[in-house]
């Protein structure tokens, strides 16, 4: 039932991010997909393996789910997010739409506790959201810094 919801789910945003036009280029966007992956497989390693905070289902089906989430549904949430913030040029837009994108996400995670995919032991929301709050925060900063750099060459 779970992995039925969040591919679903998870389909939905890739058609929307897919058609949509974007301001990001490819390289651009896979940096996001991979320092996203990179800081919340960490993240969880830490709070899973390290510090027993959540546990994983036993199940192939909430492996698969999890993994659907981990790998393409957050990052696409920030990517499109971060394409987004792009077009804004309105301060509070900026920051209404980063609290949506991390509070999508939250709630994302919240269903995978509600589906018995992830079971918090000392863990809650408000972890998660600070978690995720830092995680866009710094990929915003990394992109930024990217485009910086690339634009630097670009010009050379």
């Amino acid at each position: 039932m779970s992995f039925t919801i969040y591919s679903t789910i998870s389909l939905i945003a890739i058609i929307y991010c897919t058609v949509r036009p974007k301001i990001l280029n490819t390289l651009e966007l896979t940096m996001i997909f991979l320092v996203v992956m990179y800081l919340d497989s960490n993240v969880m390693d830490l709070v899973m393996l390290n510090l027993d905070r959540i546990v994983l289902g036993k199940t192939s089906s909430d492996r698969f789910t999890f993994y659907l989430s981990f790998i393409v549904l957050y990052p696409l949430i920030i990517a499109c997010s971060l394409d987004h913030l792009r077009k804004v040029q309105a301060k509070l837009t900026k920051v209404l739409m980063i609290l949506f994108a991390v509070f999508s996400i939250v709630g994302l995670e919240s269903g995978l506790k509600y589906l018995k995919v992830l079971t918090y032991k000392n863990w809650n929301w408000s972890f998660d959201l600070i978690q995720w709050l830092c995680i866009y925060m710094i990929t915003y900063f990394l992109h930024y810094q990217f485009r910086k750099l690339v634009l630097k060459e670009l010009n050379h």
